[in-house]
């Protein structure tokens, strides 16, 4: 079974309206990128760590404003899928 396309433009308002609510660019969220991280750990490990691991992601991207989010994401990713 093929899943539906994400409308991220429908989602957007939502999304603008939280960032907005918590202070931060609605720009800096990037929902495939969501998607890729609680995906890839949710296969790889078990589905409830999937928002952990966007927790953490998060977290990181604040720690860390100087790294790629693309480079934390993908060791995110390479660490949930060696441990």
């Amino acid at each position: 079974m093929q899943r539906k396309p994400v409308d991220e433009q429908a989602w957007q308002p939502w999304v603008s309206a939280v960032a907005a609510s918590v202070g931060i660019d609605p720009l800096a969220v990037s929902i495939p990128a969501i998607h890729e991280v609680t995906s890839a750990v949710s296969h790889s490990r078990t589905r409830p760590m999937g928002p952990v691991a966007a927790h953490i992601w998060g977290l990181a991207r604040g720690m860390h404003p100087q790294v790629d989010p693309d480079v934390l994401r993908r060791a995110i990713i390479d660490a949930a899928e060696q441990q």
